[in-house]
């Protein structure tokens, strides 16, 4: 009996023993697991912008930039506390970090209570910091001040914030810190009708948010194209140009490896400026794209706003996704040789760039009253229509451009750049993205950042009296008969 009972102690000792280990190995289990997960979540981890106009999420031209950004960067925020800008500000300033990752680091100063370290950075950087700003300092000693009023746009009235353009501001003031030299554009000036001044102010904006300056240039009488061109843009214009300075302009391309970006004028004879995209497999058509309505009941009318689709995957629109895009006014068609030996074997690329929708049409007969698609002398259908195109050339036998490459983007409407200043987000980007491959910034193409917005939600009396209502006494009567109603059926 005595060694039955012993038997049983046993039994129960080597089965506490048993549970306690394997507890242990479950505790420990756990452990591990907890330290997989935080490592997981410190090395592979996301963020999430829940913000309603996504402020906080950074454009795909500045992302792109901060993953190739040459040299380390230091950015500091010197803001009072009190400051309304500052808030955005710092989730900006997380998101540059997180992005650019060891090459750019982040300092927030408050101006009122780190008066050593503003004083350290003053005496460093001669910086004057009485005032909110960010300072972006480059590895080369380079330094940038941005205001804290130049990263946003006010009422003037009641001085809200309508706008925040601090990414584009900080992107801005990266290049000028990394880049050793402030690219350059051109405007080709000639006899466009209307829109000119229009056109390089809007042109203007838009480099200048990528570090780079715009002027306008007159061929006529030149000798050379200026040593500091990065760019040239013909945008629409309508007079050609002469064969002597389309020798230039091909010299410039061609030898000197600079950039072009040519936006057609229909309307225009420039046999010598068509004959540079000819030579390299691109073929501007005697032609308008358009289409022709044929619903029953609805008037007969020959449409000219072309839908065009951007086509990614190469040149400017590499790292844009599939846009939408309307070409207004009047657009011709370019036939693209982008399979022709002939060109590959010289090592010139073309490649489209635009596709419009399929109900249009390359039509050539477009003066006369009444249209319809004759495939004798019609582009398209089933054949694509291409409204824009890309080529890059390079040196024969070189087809890695390890000895450079000259950069070309032409499209077949001179109103990329709206005349009438209402140009399309779209299209400014895809004319950016242009100018900016080119120019060979490969890391500044994509969609260009926005400019997030406050808006105003505007009630009458009576509806805000009756959401007020609801607010605070519906709802939390509501919730509170909901709660007793399970209370009493729990106890019943």
């Amino acid at each position: 009996m005595a060694e039955h009972n012993h038997d049983k102690e046993d039994s129960i000792f080597n089965r506490r023993w048993s549970a306690v280990g394997h507890l242990a190995v479950r505790i420990i289990l756990m452990v591990m697991v907890c330290i997989q997960f935080n490592y997981l979540g410190c090395r592979q981890y996301n963020t999430l912008d829940l913000s309603r106009n996504k402020k906080f999420t950074l454009s795909d031209r500045t992302s792109g930039f901060l993953r190739q950004l040459r040299g380390n960067v230091k950015i500091v925020s010197a803001f009072l506390g009190t400051s309304d800008v500052l808030p955005d500000v710092k989730g900006l300033l997380s998101e540059y970090d997180r992005i650019g990752g060891d090459r750019i680091s982040t300092e927030n100063l408050d101006l009122s209570r780190s008066r050593s370290r503003i004083t350290e950075l003053r005496d460093k950087y001669k910086l004057d910091l009485n005032r909110d700003q960010l300072v972006i300092i480059g590895e080369s000693g380079r330094v940038k001040m941005i205001g804290s009023e130049e990263l946003v746009s006010r009422d003037a009235a009641t001085g809200r914030i309508l706008e925040f353009n601090g990414e584009e501001k900080l992107t801005s003031a990266l290049l000028e810190v990394t880049e050793q030299q402030q690219k350059k554009v051109y405007l080709i000036t000639g006899d466009r009708s209307t829109g000119l001044i229009s056109i390089a102010n809007q042109l203007q904006s838009l480099v200048n948010a990528q570090n780079a300056r715009l002027e306008q240039l007159i061929l006529r009488g030149r000798q050379t194209i200026p040593s500091d061109a990065d760019a040239l843009v013909f945008a629409g214009n309508s007079r050609d140009i002469s064969k002597g300075e389309a020798d230039l302009v091909r010299n410039y391309w061609e030898q000197r490896k600079g950039g072009l970006v040519i936006f057609l004028d229909p309307a225009a004879d420039t046999p010598n400026l068509n004959s540079i995209l000819r030579e390299n497999g691109v073929l501007p058509q005697p032609d308008r794209v358009l289409t022709v309505p044929t619903i029953p009941g609805l008037a007969y009318k020959k449409i000219y706003n072309v839908p065009v689709t951007i086509m990614p995957g190469f040149g400017p629109t590499r790292d844009l996704p599939i846009l939408a895009l309307q070409l207004m006014d009047r657009t011709q068609s370019l036939i693209v040789q982008n399979n022709d030996e002939i060109y590959l074997s010289r090592n010139v690329k073309p490649t489209p760039l635009m596709i419009s929708n399929e109900l249009f049409w390359g039509e050539t007969e477009f003066e006369a009253e009444e249209v319809s698609y004759d495939p004798d002398v019609d582009n398209g259908r089933p054949d694509p229509v291409f409204t824009a195109a890309a080529i890059e050339k390079g040196e024969p036998g070189d087809p890695d451009f390890s000895k450079g490459v000259s950069r070309l983007v032409v499209a077949g409407n001179p109103n990329l750049i709206s005349p009438d200043g209402n140009t399309q987000k779209t299209a400014s980007d895809f004319c950016m993205a242009s100018i900016n491959w080119v120019m060979n910034r490969d890391q500044l193409l994509g969609i260009a950042p926005k400019k997030p917005a406050s808006y105003n939600l505007f009630m009458r009396n009576s509806t805000f009296g009756l959401l007020q209502t609801l607010i605070i006494w519906v709802f939390p009567t509501v919730l509170l008969f909901c709660g007793a109603l399970v209370w009493y059926h729990r106890r019943a």
